[in-house]
C-alpha cells in the first residue's frame, strides 16, 4: 500500500508541475529572455499628446483618441530600450482604423504587439428641463446654452431631461449641465429623475461639466462623497461695486494656474494679486455654490486642505472665489476618474460667473467666464 501511495503522490506532483509550466507559459506568452528588460520593450507610444496604455506582458497597446482624430492617418511617436528596432519605426504615419501589428526586434528575436485605437464620441450635449433652448426660463442658463451651441456648431446637441436616455448619450463626449435660479438651490426635478442614466454615463467613462447650482449633481450621482458642498447662495442679489475674481492658486499650497482651465490664448485680465477677473461692478446675483472644507485640518483655515480633499475624495481643487485668502472654500473642482467612475467631472460653482447681466451692462470680463468654460469642455473632451 505504501508503494501505491508513493506512486500516486509522484503522479500528482508531476501533474502539478506540468500544470504550473503550462500556466507560466500562458501568463508569459509575450516573454523572451533574449530581449532587454522584457517588461518594457516598448516604453511609450504617443499620437500627438495622447499616450497609449501598454501591456508589455500580453503585447497589447490601446489608444483612446480625441473625437476629431483621423484614424487612417496618425503619426506614432515611440520610445524603446537601446538596440530595439521597431517596425513601423517611430515617426511613421500609419492607419489605425483597424488593429496594427508592431514588431519589436532585438538580437535576432522579435516580439509582436497589437495596437488598437478608438475615437472618443464627438458631441457636446447641453441638458435642461425645457423642451428647447428657447423655452429655457433663466437668462443665464439660456445664454450658456446658446453660447455652447454657437461654439460647438454641429458637434452641439440639446437634450431635454425628458428625452435623456443611455442611447442618446452614446454619441456624447461631454454633458454640459448649467443651472441657475433664485430662491432655492434645489436641482430641477427632471435632472433628479434621470440620475440613473447619468450615473451609468459617468461610470462608463462619460464626462460632465457642471456649472452654477448644478455643481451639486456630482453629489447626487455619488461622485462627490465629501458632504462639504454647503455654501449655497440663491438670493435675488443687488448692486455691488467690486470686481469679483477667481484665485487659481496664488493662495494655494500648490498653485493650480498651470491647469488647462487657465490656458487662455489671450492675456487674462488679472488684478494686482494675480486673480482672474470674472465680473465688474454692478448688479450681481451672488449665487455661490461652494464647498466649505475648513474643518479638514482642524481649527482655523490653513493651507493644505485642498491636498487633503483630493486625497480623501479624489477632487482636485483648481479654483476658489478670490474673496478669501486661505484654503477654505473651493469653487472649481475636478473630480478625477476612479475605480468606479471612469469619467471625469469638472464642477464650477463660483458666484459671479454670470452669463447674462441683469442690469443690461456689458461685463468686460465676460471672455474670462466663457474662456474657463470652453477650456473645461475642451479639456474634458480629451480625457
Amino acid at each position: 500500500m505504501k508503494n501505491i501511495k508513493f506512486v500516486l503522490n509522484m503522479k500528482y506532483i508531476g501533474l502539478l508541475l506540468v500544470a504550473t509550466l503550462i500556466y507560466s507559459c500562458e501568463e508569459r506568452l509575450n516573454y523572451d529572455d533574449s530581449l532587454p528588460s522584457s517588461l518594457n520593450i516598448v516604453e511609450s507610444i504617443k499620437i500627438g499628446t495622447t499616450s497609449a496604455t501598454i501591456d508589455n506582458l500580453s503585447g497589447v497597446v490601446n489608444f483612446v483618441l480625441p473625437s476629431d482624430t483621423n484614424l487612417s492617418s496618425v503619426k506614432l511617436t515611440m520610445q524603446s530600450p537601446e538596440g530595439v528596432i521597431l517596425s513601423p519605426a517611430s515617426g511613421t504615419t500609419v492607419d489605425l482604423s483597424k488593429p496594427l501589428v508592431l514588431k519589436a526586434a532585438y538580437n535576432g528575436k522579435t516580439r509582436n504587439y497589437i495596437i488598437n485605437a478608438r475615437v472618443l464620441p464627438s458631441q457636446i450635449a447641453f441638458v435642461n428641463d425645457a423642451a428647447t433652448i428657447q423655452d429655457i426660463v433663466d437668462d443665464d442658463v439660456k445664454a450658456a446654452a446658446l453660447w455652447a451651441q454657437s461654439v460647438y456648431g454641429n458637434k452641439f446637441i440639446y437634450i431635454p431631461f425628458s428625452d435623456l436616455t443611455t442611447d442618446k448619450l452614446k454619441s456624447v463626449n461631454v454633458v454640459f449641465f448649467y443651472y441657475d435660479t433664485t430662491g432655492t438651490s434645489a436641482l430641477p426635478q427632471g435632472s433628479i429623475d434621470k440620475k440613473s442614466v447619468l450615473i451609468q454615463y459617468v461610470v462608463e467613462g462619460g464626462k460632465m461639466l457642471l456649472g452654477g447650482m448644478a455643481t451639486s449633481y456630482a453629489e447626487l450621482i455619488g461622485r462627490d462623497k465629501s458632504g462639504m458642498l454647503t455654501i449655497k447662495d440663491n438670493g435675488v442679489g443687488g448692486d455691488n461695486p467690486d470686481i469679483w475674481t477667481i484665485d487659481g492658486g496664488v493662495n494655494f499650497q500648490n498653485d493650480q494656474r498651470n491647469h488647462p482651465l487657465y490656458n487662455f490664448t489671450n492675456v487674462i485680465p488679472t488684478d494686482s494679486n494675480g486673480f482672474v477677473r470674472i465680473i465688474n461692478g454692478g448688479f450681481k446675483e451672488n449665487h455661490n455654490t461652494l464647498w466649505d472644507i475648513g474643518p479638514l485640518l482642524g481649527p482655523g483655515h490653513q493651507k493644505g486642505q485642498f491636498a487633503e480633499f483630493e486625497r480623501l475624495y479624489g477632487g482636485r481643487v483648481i479654483g476658489e472665489w478670490g474673496g478669501v485668502t486661505d484654503e477654505c472654500c473651493p469653487g472649481i473642482i475636478e473630480f478625477k476618474a476612479n475605480t468606479i467612475y471612469s469619467g471625469t467631472i469638472i464642477a464650477i460653482g463660483i458666484g459671479g460667473m454670470e452669463w447674462s447681466m441683469n442690469d443690461g451692462r456689458t461685463n468686460p470680463y465676460d471672455g474670462n467666464v466663457k474662456g474657463i468654460y470652453q477650456n473645461a469642455i475642451n479639456y474634458l473632451r480629451t480625457k
